[in-house]
């Protein structure tokens, strides 16, 4: 679903594309590597949910995912300069974007930072994107089954993270791979860095009325920038989500996985196997990442979704 001002995009990236495609033999991926300081949101878009991108040649290309590598020898520094710049049109540093934006994050140059500084960069990201698995790198090195054929825009989004509230250190095995995807034992669910935000939710088994009711929300939140229930109004500038990731479960076991880039967003059935097993637990969460997503909007939220109950 998108709103009615995000038009089709087709620029040279997709004509150059859809021109590869049109080459005989199969591609078994295709990896966009975009400049240092580019959002990947509107790139993201092209590719996904892009009618005019889906009706050619690309209508064979689906996207897998987001990937963001960050630099750990500057991440220090970058807490400081690049991930707290404000010089972009709506305050957010694009570095934060970047972040905020991706789906797997790579840590990189590990070994050329003390333990601390390591663990205090890892919380900064962990912070700004609560919902991407973080492994740690040297000179790139890594298991491509980690950052291909991922399916974050189309299987369940693994929610089960929590940023660390202070930073802390952690092993790492012989690979220097790095899974931040283990529950600590205390779930902080928002957190705020320099006018990015997010925000987890846990989201109750639904039942068909609550389901649509979280629909006009979101619809309200990522088209029309409003808080449904707030008394600030609608058309709030300070609310912006970069990102929505999230499981939901209705009341006849039927599940969904959420996800969102800007004002697009799609709720797409989980099929289960032939033994009906899809192995995700019953209980959802919402994942939302942006500006602006204070209480306000949690309380709003939690208040769509909130069971009712019987008397």
């Amino acid at each position: 679903m998108d709103s009615d001002d995000e038009a089709p995009i087709k620029d040279s990236g997709v004509a150059a594309i859809e021109k590869l495609m049109q080459r005989k033999g199969a591609f078994d991926h295709i990896l966009l590597e975009t400049t240092g300081l580019a959002d990947p949101g509107p790139i993201a878009s092209i590719f996904w949910h892009n009618e005019e991108f889906a009706s050619g040649l690309g209508r064979d290309i689906v996207l897998d995912g987001v990937i963001c590598v960050v630099d750990a020898f500057f991440g220090k520094q970058a807490r400081f300069l690049q991930m707290e710049e404000d010089h972009s049109e709506d305050h957010i540093g694009e570095s934060l974007k970047q972040i905020a934006g991706s789906d797997v994050i790579l840590l990189n140059k590990v070994d050329l930072v003390a333990p601390d500084v390591l663990a205090e960069v890892e919380s900064l990201i962990q912070q700004i994107n609560p919902a991407a698995p973080i492994y740690r790198t040297i000179r790139g090195d890594v298991d491509l089954g980690r950052i291909m054929g991922t399916g974050a825009f189309t299987a369940p989004p693994s929610l089960t993270q929590t940023p660390a509230p202070h930073p802390h250190t952690h092993d790492h095995d012989r690979d220097h791979g790095y899974d931040h995807n283990h529950e600590h034992k205390h779930e902080l669910t928002h957190y705020e860095l320099r006018g990015i935000s997010s925000l987890q939710v846990t989201c109750p088994v639904l039942s068909p009325t609550h389901f649509e009711a979280l629909d006009t929300w979101i619809r309200a939140v990522l088209w029309e920038n409003s808080v449904p229930g707030s008394s600030a109004g609608s058309g709030t500038p300070e609310l912006l989500v970069l990102r929505c990731k999230g499981l939901i479960t209705v009341e006849d076991g039927t599940q969904y996985v959420l996800q969102g880039v800007r004002s697009m967003y799609d709720m797409t059935k989980i099929e289960r196997d032939a033994e009906g097993d899809i192995g995700v637990p019953q209980i959802g969460k919402i994942v939302l990442i942006g500006k602006g997503l204070d209480e306000t909007v949690r309380r709003s939220l939690e208040t769509a979704i909130k069971p009712t109950t019987d008397t």
